[in-house]
């Protein structure tokens, strides 16, 4: 036969001798590979080492160690038996070997195999073997280092990039072979395959951290605790919306305690949305909250994603030397909205409550109410991590990225003491909760500032803005004495760079402070009034404004391209605490231009009514969102792709469920609380708000400048409220949204 018509009958010929040849397990490359030859090697090394065992005098310790040898030897000859015979119990344990590497030249250093199959994998007869999966360690660097390189010329990957170390490889063993026994054979197997240079025998390459089998679960007494109390929290939700909805029914009277837990009850609280036109109201704040809450998942989203199996993994650095890099890279500038806005409403909150009592502030019952509304869901969380985090998944990522636990048992007293920012800054419980520990010492702070400023007015900024300069100063001199370079640029020092200028609360206060001064001037020279300014110079402010957080955001872009010189240390130095203050003026002077009406489309979009729903989930969703992240990248068994495409999809997973899951802790952690507190401590009687002056008013207001007592009184406030309704809503920005409903309440 001629032609294409032969060409395509030949083909055919070949393929199908070649499928015969595979599926007959006649084909070399099964055969021939590691994870087959393992159990004939390793059976051969085992019988050795029993016969040398026989010839020593054993003690008590080493006959048990030698009896577990023997039952390895015996699992792993009946498995190359069954092998050899083409049994499929036994072919599944080295069907589930990850396989020789896969794009290692682009970063790919991992072959997970296939971790269910393997701890699933059993005997069909006899003595049961069970599959045990192994994520081993194998070093590379010798291996790598003899590998020639293409020239510098063709290299346009970043300065981070480092040759890798280490392969790890996903094997399948019985679990009656122990860590150190499947170390040792492992070793022996290489070696005998690849030649002894290939290796470290010095180096473990199996350990029993990383090795898992289906066991039985076994609960801890905290576990069951856990369990009990979730369901628990359940039929509270479920009895008290019964309760709830009886009593509606009915047209009864409702006790608060009964309804505290109640779905029908706190759900309005949170979707129900009501445009009020309050000057105790800043509607922009509930806005920016909520675009900043995006940007953390966001940002967050992207740290756990790089840590994923990308086969492609060294796209990582170039992807950083792209602007739109800059939005994660840079992405900590969110936080600096957030202690902005928590100083606003802080200085906001206690104005009016000591517009109330005439300058008094009963400090240990605010500190009280702040510790009983935050540390709820904080330690739920913590409850969660504890106990029924590491059921939530398995596998070989999760030996890698499911290890939050570990660190809460061992720092969760900090956490709740609020201290983990300063106590363990490298081994924090919930990561992002250096947060909550800042902004609540900050909140422990606040009278130092709020009192003089109640009192002396304008001679007190003096001390304040002194000391503001002496916390920027000392951020200077951090970066100066510790050589941190700027934007993490060159810096090898990333660990010590976070505890020394990212986490202490002394590094942020300057932003919070800025927040304070802007709340001060803001009630006492603006509320219940809008400030007329001329088009040109609102044109200049909102210029000025995008124009310093573009610089903030992308001023260090240049300098993490490879051919950028390096920076010197005072660059970075004077740019760390300038970027953030002047981001935190930027915002400032959106708050203000919004406020008096100067916001145009920014404001009307700021002010969405579904903002206004979405901020009073903010403080749950932050809390939650790391650990939805951890787990959802944790129980990866397979390989990733990286590009900004899968990141974003990647996001909206996590922020769907992290969504759903702050709404069920909304209802039943954060809004429970605050019935039974509003129970406990009761309320004044609402009167009807004043309201805030329309735009056509405007022309008919003076600008004139007021004391804090006198601007409070020419505003006509809220009606006086006990201190439970002061704090109701807490004041720092992350998480609690209705803050931005009522900043009063701080």
């Amino acid at each position: 036969m001629k032609g294409p018509l032969g060409v395509l009958a030949a083909a055919l010929l070949i393929a199908a001798v070649g499928a015969h040849d595979l599926l007959s397990g006649y084909s070399n490359p099964m055969q021939d590979s590691m994870a087959h030859q393992f159990y004939h090697l390793a059976s051969q090394q085992l019988t050795t080492d029993a016969q040398n065992q026989t010839q020593l005098a054993l003690s008590h310790d080493s006959r048990a160690d030698e009896e577990d040898d023997a039952q390895c030897l015996q699992d792993i000859n009946r498995i190359r038996d069954a092998i050899d015979n083409r049994e499929e119990w036994a072919l599944e344990f080295p069907d589930t070997w990850g396989r020789l590497p896969m794009g290692l030249f682009w970063g790919h250093t991992i072959s997970m195999g296939q971790y269910e199959e393997c701890v699933a994998a059993t005997s069909t007869y006899g003595t049961e073997i069970r599959g045990q999966y192994c994520l081993t360690s194998l070093n590379i660097t010798e291996y790598y280092s003899s590998v020639k390189k293409r020239g510098e010329e063709f290299n346009r990957i970043s300065y981070k990039q480092t040759d890798p170390q280490v392969f790890e490889l996903g094997i399948c063993v019985p679990t009656t072979c122990s860590a150190k026994k499947t170390d040792e054979l492992l070793k022996y197997v290489i070696a005998k395959i690849y030649g002894k240079d290939t290796i470290n025998l010095d180096d473990t390459m199996v350990t029993e951290k990383r090795c898992k089998y289906d066991a039985p679960i076994q609960l801890r007494g905290i576990d069951i605790f856990a369990i009990v109390f979730f369901s628990l929290i359940i039929f509270f939700m479920v009895a008290a919306s019964v309760y709830d909805y009886i009593q509606t029914r009915k047209g009864a009277p409702k006790k608060p305690l009964l309804v505290a837990f109640s779905v029908l009850t706190n759900a309005p609280k949170i979707f129900t949305v009501k445009k009020v036109n309050n000057p105790n109201v800043i509607h922009c704040l509930n806005g920016l909250r909520c675009f900043s809450m995006m940007w953390v998942v966001f940002g967050h989203g992207y740290m756990t994603f790089y840590d994923l199996p990308h086969i492609n993994k060294n796209k990582f650095y170039t992807w950083v030397q792209t602007p739109y890099s800059m939005l994660v890279q840079n992405g900590s500038l969110c936080v600096d909205t957030f202690f902005f806005m928590s100083g606003l409403l802080m200085c906001w909150g206690a104005f009016r409550e000591m517009e109330r009592t005439k300058g008094k502030l009963n400090i240990p019952m605010m500190y009280f109410h702040r510790y009983i509304r935050l540390t709820p869901v904080v330690a739920v969380v913590v409850l969660y991590t504890l106990t029924l985090y590491k059921y939530s998944g398995a596998g070989p990522m999760w030996f890698k990225l499911g290890t939050q636990d570990q660190r809460c048992e061992e720092n969760w007293w900090a956490t709740l003491l609020y201290v983990q920012n300063y106590a363990v800054p490298y081994r924090i419980c919930i990561t992002q909760s250096w947060y909550l520990a800042v902004d609540t010492q900050l909140y422990f702070l606040s009278p130092l500032f709020l009192i003089p400023l109640w009192k002396w007015g304008k001679k007190a900024l003096v001390p304040i803005i002194i000391f503001l300069i002496l916390c920027l100063g000392g951020t200077f001199a951090t970066f100066m004495i510790y050589d941190f370079t700027l934007f993490r640029v060159q810096d090898d020092r990333v660990d010590l760079r976070q505890r020394m200028t990212y986490y202490p609360t002394h590094t942020r206060i300057p932003t919070w402070l800025i927040g304070v001064i802007f709340g001060y001037f803001l009630f006492t020279r603006n509320r219940g009034r809008q400030i007329p300014m001329s088009k040109p110079l609102v044109l200049t402010g909102w210029f000025v404004a995008f124009g310093t957080m573009m610089a903030c955001m992308w001023g260090p872009y240049w300098r993490i391209l490879p051919d950028t010189p390096d920076s010197p240390l005072i660059e970075g130095a004077f740019f760390e605490p300038l970027s953030r203050t002047g981001w935190a003026l930027a915002i400032g002077w959106i708050v203000w231009a919004c406020y008096n009406g100067h916001g145009g489309l920014v404001n009307d979009f700021l002010s969405w009514g579904f903002f206004t729903g979405f901020s009073r989930l903010t403080y749950c969703m932050y809390v939650i969102h790391r650990i939805v992240q951890l787990v959802n990248a944790a129980r990866l068994q397979t390989d990733t792709h990286f590009s900004n495409y899968d990141a974003i999809l990647r996001w909206w997973h996590d922020f769907g469920i992290t969504l759903t899951a702050s709404i069920f802790a909304t209802l039943a952690f954060e809004a429970p609380i605050l019935g039974i507190e509003k129970a406990i401590f009761g309320r004044g009687s609402p009167k009807p708000a004043p309201k805030k002056p329309t735009p056509g008013e405007l022309a008919r207001t003076a600008p004139e400048a007021a004391s804090p007592t006198a601007a409070a009184v020419a505003s006509t406030p809220e009606p006086e409220t006990k201190l439970a309704e002061a704090v109701e809503t807490k004041a720092e920005i992350t998480p609690e949204p209705s803050s931005v409903e009522n900043p009063s309440k701080a």
